[in-house]
C-alpha cells in the first residue's frame, strides 16, 4: 500500500498479441519472457511473426544464428506450449516439427 493513499499498488501486465510479457521483478527492473505461443496459425498471423517478438521470427533468427530466445514464463508455460503446436491447426510440418524442436531447446525462468 502506498503510504499516501493507502491504496493497493497496482501493477498491470499486458501479454502482447505475439506472447511477450515485461513482468516486474524485486530490484525494481523487469524481465521480458514468453507467456504463450501468440497468434500462430490464425488470422493474426503477422502478430506471431513480428519482427521483434514472434515466436516464428526468433525461431528464423536463431535458425540463422542470429539473437537469443525469449525465456518461458515457467517450465509449465513452455509445456502448454508445446501442446498447442502440436495441435495447432494451419501449420504445415515442416514449420510445425521446427517450432516444436526450437521450443523444446529453449529456457524458462523459476520464480
Amino acid at each position: 500500500m502506498s503510504e499516501t493513499t493507502k491504496w493497493p499498488e497496482v501493477q498491470v501486465c499486458v501479454i502482447l498479441p505475439c506472447g511477450t510479457i515485461s513482468l516486474p521483478v524485486e530490484d525494481g527492473g523487469t524481465v521480458t519472457c514468453r507467456a504463450g505461443v501468440g497468434f500462430l496459425g490464425s488470422p493474426w498471423e503477422g502478430h506471431a511473426d513480428a519482427p521483434e517478438t514472434g515466436l516464428l521470427a526468433e525461431m528464423r533468427r536463431a535458425q540463422a544464428g542470429q539473437g537469443e530466445p525469449t525465456p518461458w514464463r515457467s517450465a509449465e508455460i513452455r509445456e502448454t506450449a508445446l501442446r498447442e503446436i502440436e495441435g495447432r491447426p494451419g501449420l504445415d510440418e515442416e514449420t510445425r516439427q521446427a517450432l516444436l524442436t526450437y521450443v523444446r531447446r529453449t529456457p524458462w525462468y523459476e520464480f
